[in-house]
């Protein structure tokens, strides 16, 4: 049995234009991510949203991603805006679980999707 596949996504130029250093909380969603969410939905994903948004933002980001239907189960703030790395062990038989895709900037999810992750096994 296919267990349910976690999804970490960052918020600002994935979900939303990358801005500098000021959030636009009025900005609309870049293409393809309200298809891309609504799919990981159907799948029965599990979605951890993470932003180098302060902690003291939380509300105006929560509403912000409610008015526009993108829903999670985790969103993490105050993740720092250097690199980021995932780190994740292999599967008893040796079956990699971890991957990472870096879509270009404020591109949306337009030509992203789950068989890119599950093709990748």
């Amino acid at each position: 049995m296919e267990r349910p596949i976690t999804v970490i996504c960052d918020i600002d130029g994935l979900i939303f234009p990358q801005t500098n250093g000021e959030f636009a909380y009025n900005s609309k969603i870049l293409p393809g991510v309200k298809a891309q969410f609504e799919e990981w939905g159907r799948q029965g994903s599990y979605i951890i949203l993470i932003t180098g948004r302060r902690e003291s933002c939380r509300k105006q980001t929560e509403d912000q991603l409610f008015r526009n239907n993108i829903f999670h189960d985790v969103l993490v703030m105050g993740v720092g805006i250097g690199k980021r790395v995932l780190i994740n062990d292999q599967g008893s038989n040796g079956e990699i679980k971890a991957f990472a895709f870096s879509p270009p900037r404020d591109e949306g999810l337009v030509n992203f999707s789950l068989n890119k992750i599950k093709g990748a096994e």
